[in-house]
């Protein structure tokens, strides 16, 4: 993959974060998964999950050190 469509998918994936972060399409629920976990809390936790792993991939793929120095 060039430097151009890594830095594009980059991209990509901060605008995706973004929008699911500020979720204005959801309707807050009361109920609880797996009888314990309240749905806001579950939300949070998958979202927070999904960028630690775009931030793994981001350190890992897009922001390398630069080989000709």
């Amino acid at each position: 993959m060039s430097t151009t469509n890594r830095q594009r998918l980059a991209w990509l994936g901060a605008a995706v974060l973004l929008v699911l972060h500020h979720d204005f399409w959801r309707e807050r629920g009361v109920e609880l998964w797996f009888g314990w976990l309240p749905e806001e809390l579950a939300w949070r936790l998958a979202w927070m999950l999904l960028t630690l792993g775009y931030l793994v991939w981001f350190c890992a793929v897009v922001w390398v050190e630069d080989e000709a120095a």
